[in-house]
């Protein structure tokens, strides 16, 4: 895979990543900046602001380590370990291996001048990258943490003007490039969608909530359905993308995200089972 399709697989599904998962306690990120004000003594959190972030952050970075040195196949090793933990967990210290390997930074004490200004033109790397391929009202250069980001990692925050966000509409078209093969080559490709694929077919509730939510949203669509998904899941926020393969050859991405109705279980499921309908291929006309 030559380097550019490397890094583009490696930034579409850092993105993928902060777009789906709003802020949760545990594997969940910026958990602090999910909240109103007024859920914390002291009004230390930051008001969401209508885009819900994280999960899918990233999915390739083992690819652009090749060698034959051991320290760069230690390396290697290292990096797809945490590109794997990063998408099946959530790992929010995968995340951010992988956002240091990609940008270049690391987080630490807050600097000034231009070494601060040099640390925040590489961690905007992510940002250009999809700029340059139209993307808009888009950021993901943010870490994501369990508890709370400090020293330059919070500066950088801005006041939560500078937090990860993404539309669901932005979400739905990067999904679908992944698929298509336009971030990466066929390699690349099928290491992102291996990743991605879910299991929907299992008739037991998952004690994995990343796979409950597909297969929950599987059951309402027909039997023989392919299903590639990532979803995002935290206090009051829920949200799902996936790539749907309907066994009639209808293909498509649907992506659902969702505020104060986590605990309403059908509702994305629902919206899945009517777009599904829409693109599923006319019954044929019974004969007289």
């Amino acid at each position: 895979m030559k380097p550019l399709a490397r890094f583009g697989v490696v930034l579409a599904l850092l993105v993928l990543l902060v777009s789906l998962v709003p802020a949760a306690a545990g594997a969940c990120p910026l958990c602090r900046d999910a909240k109103a004000d007024t859920d914390y003594a002291g009004g230390t959190a930051s008001l969401p602001n209508g885009f819900y972030y994280s999960i899918l952050f990233m999915v390739c970075a083992p690819f652009a380590v090749v060698g034959g040195l051991v320290t760069r196949i230690v390396l290697a090793r290292r990096r797809a370990r945490a590109v794997r933990d990063m998408i099946r967990v959530s790992s929010n210290d995968a995340t951010g291996f992988v956002v240091d390997s990609i940008t270049g930074t690391t987080s630490g004490p807050e600097i000034t001048g231009p070494e601060w200004e040099s640390w925040k033109e590489k961690r905007n790397a992510v940002n250009r990258y999809f700029e340059k391929r139209g993307y808009r009202d888009l950021n993901a250069n943010q870490k994501t943490f369990c508890e709370d980001a400090y020293g330059r990692e919070q500066a950088f925050r801005d006041g939560g003007r500078n937090r990860n966000r993404m539309t669901p509409d932005a979400v739905a078209r990067l999904f679908a490039a992944i698929a298509r093969g336009e971030i990466a080559g066929p390699a690349g490709t099928a290491e992102m969608l291996g990743l991605l694929s879910r299991e929907v077919t299992s008739e037991k509730p998952l004690e994995d909530g990343e796979l409950e939510d597909a297969r929950l949203a599987g059951h309402g669509l027909p039997p023989g359905t392919r299903v590639w998904a990532k979803s995002g899941d935290a206090y009051d926020v829920h949200h799902l993308v996936a790539r749907i393969v309907l066994p009639d050859g209808g293909d498509f991405v649907v992506a659902v995200f969702t505020k104060g109705v986590k605990t309403v279980p059908d509702v994305i499921p629902r919206v899945f089972a009517r777009v599904a309908a829409r693109f599923a291929a006319p019954a044929p006309a019974r004969r007289p």
